[in-house]
């Protein structure tokens, strides 16, 4: 992917940075991707100030600390140690290239169709619900038999 790399410093300020991340090899925004990305921006706060930093960019650094693999718990905590200035390198645009590309590989890709997950949790409940109803049938006959 050939994105734009933008590298940031912003002054943490009394707002704070104003924004929030989604991501992390352990909860991944995107499916098969486990970086850190942009989510929001509030209104106040130096990103929103600086005005460079959008949703959708993917952060690579903070401070000089690679971001490409981590949990989504030690982003957060570098964010949280990272001091009043605060260096991020950014890909821009990253989340919305990676959906584009992800479902331009969806469409070419069709000739190994996957079963819906749903099927085998529609199985799953049917087979409850049999047994189920096979214990109600089995307690009404129970009582109707010792009569």
């Amino acid at each position: 992917m050939d994105l734009p790399i933008l590298e940031l410093a912003l002054e943490r300020g009394e707002s704070g940075l104003g924004f929030n991340i989604r991501g992390g090899n352990d909860l991944p925004h995107i499916r098969g991707d486990p970086g850190i990305f942009v989510t929001k921006i509030r209104d106040k706060g130096a990103v929103a100030h600086d005005g460079r930093l959008r949703e959708g960019d993917k952060i690579l650094e903070i401070n000089g600390h690679n971001l490409e693999n981590v949990t989504h718990n030690e982003a957060v905590n570098y964010f949280l140690n990272a001091g009043d200035t605060v260096r991020l390198r950014v890909q821009q645009g990253a989340e919305k290239a990676i959906l584009e590309m992800k479902e331009s590989d969806d469409q070419c890709d069709d000739s190994t169709p996957t079963p819906p997950r749903s099927r085998s949790l529609f199985t799953l409940k049917t087979f409850i619900g049999g047994v189920a109803v096979a214990a109600m049938v089995y307690l009404v006959w129970k009582r109707y038999a010792n009569r």
